[in-house]
Parts: C-alpha cells; sequence; structure tokens
C-alpha cells in the first residue's frame, strides 16, 4: 500500500511584477516553488490550491500547495508511494464543502503506469486516497483532469501502449465524494469505428450533473508506430451515470494525439482549446497554432477563434477558464523567436468571443511552459514552470487581474 512521504518544501518567495504595457493584462504577484506547477484552482474561502511535481530522492514527488489569495503559501503536501517510484501531480479540483482533490500519475521501476487521487481538508489533511490497482507494472493509463460537483468525483484519462504500440482510447471514472469507485465509461467521438484511437483530456461538470469531456479523435485507421495520427478535438456531453448524450468533432485538423484538447465550463457553456495544424509548439516540429470554440451545453457552436501559429509564433493551449460573466481565459504556450525558446501566453475573450486584452509571460527565462488557469471575477490564476526544453526547473503561479 501507499506511504504518505511529507517532503514540505521552504517556498513561498512572492515576487511583484512590473506594471505592464497599457492594455495588457496586468500580473499582480508571482509565487515560485518546487519543479513545476501543473493546474490550480479557487477554493471557496478565495485560497489558491495548486498541484505540482516536487523533487524527492532521485525521482519525483506530486505536490499540492495551498496559497492565500494574495499569495502566501499555507501550506504544502508531498506524495510518493516508495523512494524508487514517481509521482507527479497533474490536476486539482475543489468541492463545494473546501475537500481539495489531488489528481496525478504514479509510476513504478517497470513499464506503464497508473494514476491516483488524494482528498484533503482544507487545513491540509488527508482524508480519502485512491490508487489504480497495477500501477506499479501492469497499468498503461494516464490521467488528464479531474471534476468536482454535488456527488460526482470525475476523472478524464486515457489507456495506451507500449513500446511502439500507439494505441490510445479515451475513458472518464467516476467516484463519490469518499473516492469510491462508481463507473467508468469509455469515450466514443462521433464518426470513429471502435479500432480507432482516440484520448480524453479535460473534464467538467454541471450543476445538473451531466459530464462534459473534450478531447482528441482519429480520423483514420494507425496501424504503425510510423504512421501519421490524423485527427480532431471533440467535445462529448454524457449524463451523470456515463451514458453518452452527444458528441461533436470540431472542424479543425489535429494531426497529433499527443497535445491536450482542454476544457473550460460554466453554468451556460462549454470552452474547449488545443493547438491545431501541426505536432508541438516547440522548436524543431512542425509548428501548431492556437485554436478555442466556444459551445453552448447542448452542442451548438457559438464562436472559434485562431491565434499565434508559423514558424515564430506557434502556440498551443494548456488551460480554459471561465469568468461568472462569461469572459473566457485561454493560457497557451507559444514559440518566443528573440531566444527561440517559449513564453508563455494569456488571452482573454468576451463572452461572444471578441478579444479583449492579451499578455505574453517572459520573467527572462528562455524556456516557459504553461499548465491549467483558474477564473474568477478579479481576474485569474495560471499555472506553469521554467527550464529547459526537457526539464522541469521551477514551478511558476501568477495571479492575473482582469
Amino acid at each position: 500500500m501507499r506511504r504518505s512521504l511529507l517532503l514540505l518544501i521552504a517556498v513561498g518567495l512572492i515576487a511583484l511584477v512590473a506594471t505592464p504595457a497599457a492594455g495588457a493584462i496586468p500580473v499582480h504577484w508571482t509565487a515560485k516553488g518546487g519543479r513545476a506547477f501543473t493546474d490550480v484552482v479557487r477554493g471557496p474561502d478565495g485560497s489558491l490550491y495548486v498541484a505540482g511535481i516536487d523533487r524527492s530522492s532521485i525521482t519525483a514527488a506530486a505536490s499540492l500547495r495551498k496559497y492565500s489569495a494574495s499569495g502566501r503559501l499555507r501550506w504544502a503536501r508531498t506524495w510518493v508511494p516508495s523512494p524508487q517510484a514517481s509521482a507527479n501531480g497533474l490536476g486539482v479540483a475543489v468541492s463545494g464543502d473546501g475537500t481539495v482533490y489531488l489528481l496525478g500519475v504514479v509510476r513504478g521501476t517497470c513499464e506503464g503506469q497508473g494514476w491516483f487521487v488524494r482528498a484533503y481538508k482544507p487545513g491540509g489533511d488527508l482524508r480519502w486516497k485512491y490508487v489504480t490497482p497495477g500501477w506499479q507494472c501492469s497499468l498503461a493509463e494516464f490521467p488528464t483532469d479531474i471534476a468536482v460537483r454535488g456527488s460526482l468525483v470525475v476523472v478524464s484519462g486515457f489507456s495506451h501502449g507500449c513500446c511502439g504500440d500507439q494505441s490510445h482510447d479515451g475513458w472518464i471514472t467516476a467516484f463519490k465524494p469518499t473516492l469510491v469507485k462508481r463507473f467508468r465509461a469509455n469515450t466514443e467521438p462521433p464518426s470513429a469505428p471502435l479500432g480507432w484511437f482516440d484520448t480524453a483530456w479535460g473534464v467538467g461538470v454541471s450543476s445538473a450533473g451531466a459530464i462534459f469531456v473534450s478531447g482528441w479523435a482519429a480520423t483514420a485507421s494507425i496501424p504503425r508506430e510510423t504512421s501519421p495520427t490524423p485527427g480532431t478535438p471533440f467535445l462529448e456531453k454524457l449524463d451523470p451515470h456515463g451514458h453518452k448524450i452527444w458528441s461533436n468533432r470540431a472542424d479543425v485538423s489535429m494531426p497529433t494525439m499527443y497535445l491536450p484538447v482542454v476544457l473550460g465550463l460554466s453554468g451556460n457553456r462549454a470552452v474547449i482549446a488545443a493547438g491545431v495544424g501541426g505536432k508541438d509548439v516547440a522548436w524543431g516540429f512542425a509548428p501548431t497554432t492556437g485554436w478555442a470554440a466556444s459551445y453552448t451545453l447542448t452542442g451548438r457552436l457559438r464562436w472559434k477563434n485562431r491565434f499565434g501559429g508559423g514558424k515564430n509564433e506557434a502556440a498551443a493551449a494548456t488551460g480554459v477558464g471561465i469568468n461568472d460573466d462569461g469572459r473566457v481565459w485561454v493560457l497557451s504556450t507559444r514559440r518566443d523567436a528573440g531566444d527561440r525558446g517559449t513564453d508563455g501566453l494569456v488571452r482573454l475573450y468576451s463572452a461572444n468571443g471578441k478579444l479583449q486584452t492579451k499578455r505574453r509571460i517572459d520573467p527572462s527565462d528562455r524556456y516557459v511552459r504553461t499548465g491549467g488557469i483558474a477564473a474568477f471575477n478579479t481576474g485569474a490564476a495560471a499555472t506553469g514552470w521554467i527550464g529547459t526544453q526537457y526539464q522541469y526547473k521551477g514551478g511558476r503561479l501568477w495571479r492575473l487581474v482582469g
């Protein structure tokens, strides 16, 4: 069974960022810690909970941090099942009673991996826990997102092959708030034979209990490791028991299954975003263009927008947040032609899809990568990290005003 490893990392270095040029989104404060910050959610009391990755011996530990509204670190928790294993925090959600759910991936010392959910009280005490059986060696599943509302805790993810097998099969798994498993359902995009691949990247639960899932779905058979992976983003709606209500493909090409299709959900809209038309935002790959689309909760397209693209301005969305008034925050990683690295990019749209303002996030580091974003009435909080093209070297939490 699992053992908690509490490495309370000394963080909380808060740096005020200079006021940006007129019209740009102001960054009120920045918090630093760990190796990477991957997701953020706002609690009922205004606190910010951040999922991430910390160093643990020679491996990595999943982390959860609580910050005050002003950016002060309240507490930090880390977990890895053993010194030889590795765990990464990937997603975070909070329930109406303040319980915080940390989602992540856990790996042993052999091929494949599993995933976990750990639920904490607002003060940082562990309440409940779940880990997939067989995570050490006999499972190959990757979790992508977590959502909580009422009596539903829902995780999205996909099963995959290894050793040259590109198979990907998207799913959601639902739990009771106590992390007792309720059901599992496959995502089934339209016009996709059962042998075609798909992934589930984002999940949300509406006030009525409907489950919304965003992901990628193939548009052709992918028989070999060297085969192209043509596909499209999709949005799917399921009832509270996991039965499909409808599923829509977007009319854009997404020729890779490895980039996320992220989801934001509010009381009357679902927004999905991705990097489309290319392979990656990293230099050396066919460049992606940022893309976002807003739908009604019945699946009707409201608006869609593209941004960035091309060799010097490739962009790929990593997070979406929606204000109570319908404004949409899209967080992306984009290329920086000045240093051939990457920057963060935040774009704020009106409820009707008009771009209101934007900001590049480049704290003088060559490589900035972005994670998730949480929106609220006074602005948003965004996560990411700095480092090199292939290494995490420092988590970042940016408090944005807008």
